[in-house]
């Protein structure tokens, strides 16, 4: 992998592993930002068109995901896959991030498949918009 690439994606790998921990801690930072103001965590989807958004209800799922411990069968719904994708991205960006920083030679098989899971999650992701609309 030639090295502005491997920069490249090096920069990518980051920016991807602080956004699933954005998800992650994504409900302490609702109630911070509700706390400021309430008008900020308000759905603008559902404010404009009076329907529910197709991530509403996430950070609700996200804040009650203790219950998966209890309860395995939290997990076996859209919100739950996605959360686990989520945790898989952590430790795969960690992954990336080590493979990168001492340059093994799998990186360029690596960088495939990284494109290939994201492109079948966001397939998935897109199926699930799609279909959420039709539904409600």
């Amino acid at each position: 992998m030639d090295k502005k690439l491997k920069k490249n994606y090096i920069y990518t790998a980051y920016t991807l592993l602080g956004m699933a921990i954005y998800v992650i801690f994504f409900p302490i930072f609702a109630k911070a930002l509700n706390f400021l103001s309430p008008n900020l965590t308000e759905c603008v989807y559902k404010k404009m068109t009076g329907k529910p958004c197709p991530f509403c209800g996430g950070t609700r799922y996200i804040a009650n995901i203790g219950k998966a411990l209890k309860d395995p069968s939290y997990l076996f719904h859209p919100f739950g896959f996605i959360i686990l994708f989520v945790i898989f991205e952590v430790f795969f960006r960690i992954f990336c991030i080590y493979s990168l920083k001492t340059d093994k030679k799998y990186i360029n098989t690596m960088a495939i498949v990284d494109i290939l899971i994201h492109s079948i999650a966001i397939l998935l992701l897109v199926i699930y918009e799609i279909s959420f609309l039709y539904l409600t």
